[in-house]
């Protein structure tokens, strides 16, 4: 997983809006606290669970899942599980696993490390979820201008592992774009919605560009999102200037008509006389 900015990741949710989180997984727990960034510092390179959070009578790891899991998804989550152990020592609570998918259906992972070496986990099913249906309640309460809840907010922001057709990508940028739209929304469901988005980014955008972009939007990194525009406009502006070079026309009437410093013109006809 790519850097992330350690001080924003979950770090205004509630036990209350994780609680809702939960109320999907089938989960209930007095005690609701997100540890991932704890992990995160320590091994902050391969292994790197989703969300890690410390429940009543366990330390609970989530991962966001969009394939079946196999053998090489087993012995990550193994890893994920003994570094939890190891990290959380101080914490007398089992450390477990879950899996949200909507590749598989809900069932007991059993897998055999060894002879005497059993690692189980659950496989957390999505399949009951339409997105299409979650999209069209969160459009219409956009529309009817009324409140959208906790729950409705997670589940759409789950919308592109929960899209059965494999259209991950498609349906990222459409909910990234719509959750930074609405206005409202408490610290806590925000951090919320956005971290597990941003996870969702991070991992099944496959395009680079667009992966930082969308999480620079969802990490409130404004700047960057102008830098990179302006970034893009120069690329474009460069060939354009490269191309009247090419066909005769002079530095000092592209610089004119352009309206841009004669002496990048002379430093992209230098360049291109090398």
């Amino acid at each position: 997983m790519s850097e992330f900015q350690e001080d924003m990741i979950f770090k205004e949710v509630s036990e209350e809006d994780a609680r809702i989180f939960l109320d999907i997984l089938g989960k209930k727990s007095k005690k609701v606290k997100i540890m991932t960034t704890e992990l995160r510092q320590l091994d902050p390179t391969t292994f790197v669970p989703d969300i890690i959070l410390e429940l009543d009578d366990e330390i609970l790891i989530i991962e966001l899942q969009s394939t079946k899991v196999g053998k090489k998804h087993h012995q990550r989550f193994h890893i994920y599980v003994a570094i939890s152990d190891y990290k959380f020592d101080s914490i007398p609570k089992e450390v477990n696993l879950c899996v949200f998918t909507t590749a598989d259906e809900s069932k007991k992972i059993i897998y055999t490390v060894n002879k005497d070496n059993d690692f189980t986990y659950d496989v957390i099913s999505l399949t009951d979820y339409d997105s299409e249906e979650i999209i069209n309640t969160i459009n219409d309460k956009l529309k009817d201008n009324n409140e959208i809840s906790g729950k409705e907010l997670i589940l759409f922001a789950l919308v592109p592992i929960i899209e059965k057709n494999d259209g991950v990508e498609d349906y990222v940028e459409y909910v990234v774009n719509t959750l930074i739209d609405l206005k409202g929304l408490t610290p806590s469901i925000k951090a919320l919605v956005y971290g597990i988005e941003w996870l969702i980014v991070d991992k099944f955008v496959d395009d680079e560009k667009t992966k930082n972009i969308l999480r620079d939007l969802l990490g409130d990194r404004m700047s960057l999102i102008h830098e990179y525009a302006e970034n893009k406009v120069n690329q474009e502006q460069t060939r354009i200037i490269r191309n009247q070079l090419r066909h005769g026309i002079k530095a000092e009437v592209i610089a004119r008509t352009a309206e841009v410093p004669l002496s990048r013109v002379k430093t992209i006809e230098r360049k291109m006389k090398k």
